[in-house]
């Protein structure tokens, strides 16, 4: 073969090689190129998650359990927050309490009690006043979300099960929770064991549920929610089975909306020293412990003087996220009035109720300027409440259905609402919110008819035999004169409400003697059923379960509910149904059914649910009120007192 031919095919074969490695060096550059550009999408992505991450915490919406972006879940490497992706997990991520990433820490909420504070025993305590202090020291194992109250979100417990018959719920506890130590002078001997820090444990959330059985602990009200638990195990310190007895509907809110007791420190006398099992409930009703205050929550009583003030601070162990607010001062004004003033002149930063002696001119018409020019905000907030009048149906005066009738149409419930209430109400038919879907729409308020509630007094045999303008009627055997006592709680509104109505009920030929009193008063006259009738008020829970006030078991409880002595067989078969009943469509017909039985039997007067005018300071910023509890959500407020101008809202 020629030299010339050879050097050829070498040459040929040369560039084929090198022809094939510039391919194979092309297609790699590509897919490398590629792996780079993928790459650079997953950073990209990443990116774009933390900024979402970032506007999400910005606008003050929590981010966990789910991916970024996403609807997936992803983990976390948070046991708390990785168990809300667990299907078996009855909990759902909070929505509600949402801080502004722009909030100012620090600074002081001055804030009132209207009354004294006889202790701050959760169980056996059940004040207005105590109940806002326990929301702000103290936390249960579940709360509902307020923004949707059927969903309930992590406190204590950041998991929860349930097994199919809804019988067994097992409550897994966070292991960071401390409880708060009491404030006692350390340098004495005898207070040493109180001194350690102390977690809370399965035990103490065991213990509420020891005490809420224990017939000698005084919590009648409280009571009727166990008659059905079977029992509370312990299976570890931070897990425990609640057992009950059957299916019921009102069983979930019964286990994980409670307060845990600490068991380490009730259970034990001054010394530390284990009280006796067998009188545990009769010392608990007085222990000596609960002066304290103790829970588990993000802030802590430091000091608390009767007729003074109550002091709370930041608790250094709370093991959730920092409010912003530093301090709450609660000065004791009793007189509502008084405390308003003190508003105005800027002594008080928030005001839940403008007095209705003083809402017409100075907010509704705007004579205040501090209202007018938007110094003060304000805000008509519903209160998922209702009053109404309770009558003694084991009494000479109320126990005939139609004398309560007679009652009820002879308050002038529509005038008091107008123009003494300003309107800011609705009238109340039944015992569930007007706007709650239990609430039978079609049933009418009984109508103010002076006439009409004559002739039913007439019916039921009271009439004036002797001509002195005050009806009467022979019981056992002696002549009495239609004379009742009202026991009310001592404010302006109610001597105003009564007086109107005292006034009506003479024209009829009824005598009513109205009995202003503080709250202790109030509250010992209603548990002991020392009245014929009394002025009275209920919050209202999201749950539908009348049985604690109107089940025939109830009225012979010691502090029970059910005052007023209403026993009704049909009544009882709803309540009963009710409790067991889950279908939600069969459950408001239930509903329904009852609301009728107490609109025709009229154990109550029901007066009216209330729409309070709720006014602050323009250095409290980020006031969202929480409707189901209005009291209960100061949490996401802030201090800034360089403003001067609140962030007014004003609007019905």
């Amino acid at each position: 073969m020629p030299r010339t031919f050879k050097a050829t095919v070498i040459l040929i074969t040369a560039l084929c090689c090198l022809f094939v490695a510039v391919v194979l060096l092309v297609f790699q550059s590509n897919s490398t190129e590629s792996n780079v550009k993928k790459l650079a999408q997953q950073v990209d992505g990443l990116v774009q998650s933390n900024e979402q991450i970032l506007q999400q915490l910005k606008s003050g919406v929590a981010v966990s359990g789910t991916a970024a972006g996403g609807n997936t879940p992803s983990s976390t490497g948070d046991k708390y927050l990785d168990a809300l992706n667990d299907p078996d997990n009855i909990l759902s991520a909070p929505t509600d309490l949402k801080v502004p990433a722009d909030a100012k820490k620090g600074g002081t909420l001055r804030d009132y009690l209207g009354s004294d504070l006889k202790g701050f025993n959760w169980i056996t305590e059940n004040s207005v006043d105590v109940a806002n202090i326990m929301s702000m020291v103290h936390n249960a194992p579940a709360r509902r979300d307020f923004n949707n109250p059927d969903k309930w979100v992590p406190e204590l417990a950041y998991k929860v099960t349930v097994n199919e018959d809804k019988t067994v719920y097992t409550l897994y506890l966070r292991d960071d929770v401390y409880w708060q130590t009491p404030k006692v002078d350390f340098s004495d001997p005898k207070n040493a064991w109180l001194k350690e820090p102390r977690k809370l444990k399965a035990e103490d959330v065991a213990f509420y549920f020891e005490l809420a059985q224990n017939p000698q602990v005084e919590a009648g009200a409280l009571k009727s929610y166990y008659e059905d638990l079977d029992k509370v195990e312990i299976v570890d310190d931070h897990t425990l089975r609640v057992t009950w007895k059957k299916k019921l509907y009102g069983s979930l809110s019964s286990t994980v909306s409670i307060a845990p007791m600490p068991k380490w420190l009730f259970s034990k006398d001054e010394t530390g020293a284990d009280l006796p099992q067998e009188t545990l409930g009769l010392k608990f009703n007085s222990h000596w412990a609960s002066r304290f205050a103790l829970g588990t929550g993000p802030y802590q009583v430091t000091e608390s003087k009767t007729g003074e003030r109550t002091i709370l601070e930041r608790f250094d162990k709370w093991w959730g996220p920092i409010y912003p607010i530093d301090r709450i001062e609660l000065q004791v004004i009793k007189d509502p009035q008084t405390a308003y003033v003190k508003f105005l002149a800027g002594e008080i930063d928030i005001i839940p109720k403008v007095p209705n002696e003083r809402l017409k001119a100075d907010v509704i018409e705007g004579k205040e300027k501090k209202f007018a020019d938007g110094t003060l905000g304000y805000k008509y907030v519903d209160v998922f409440a209702y009053y109404y009048f309770g009558w003694n149906l084991d009494g000479h005066f109320f126990s005939d259905r139609n004398v309560r009738i007679a009652m009820t149409k002879s308050l002038n419930r529509a005038l008091i609402l107008q123009n003494v209430l300003n309107g800011l109400g609705t009238i109340q038919t039944g015992p569930f919110y007007y706007k709650h879907s239990a609430s039978d729409q079609s049933i009418k308020p009984w109508p103010y008819d002076l006439q009409d509630a004559a002739a039913l007094l007439e019916a039921a045999g009271w009439k004036d035999t002797d001509s002195d303008g005050i009806r009467d009627k022979i019981i056992e055997g002696n002549k009495v004169d239609f004379k009742f006592n009202m026991v009310a709680y001592d404010k302006p509104e109610t001597k105003t409400i009564l007086s109107i109505w005292k006034e009506d009920l003479r024209k009829i030929g009824v005598m009513m003697n109205a009995q202003h009193v503080d709250w202790p008063t109030m509250q010992k006259k209603m548990d002991e059923k020392l009245f014929d009738a009394f002025t009275g008020g209920w919050g209202l829970g999201w749950d539908i379960d009348p049985h604690q006030i109107w089940h025939s078991t109830q009225a012979d409880v010691p502090k029970g509910s059910n005052r007023v002595g209403f026993r009704n067989k049909r009544g009882d078969e709803i309540i009963d149904q009710l409790r067991g009943e889950f279908d939600e469509a069969k459950r408001l017909e239930l509903a329904h059914e009852f609301h009728k039985l107490l609109h025709d039997e009229q154990p109550y007067t029901f007066f009216y649910s209330p729409q309070y005018v709720t006014a602050w300071q323009p250095r409290l910023r980020n006031v969202v009120i929480n409707q189901i509890r209005p009291q209960a959500l100061s949490f996401p407020w802030y201090i800034d007192d360089t403003q001067t101008k609140s962030n007014a809202q004003g609007k019905k």
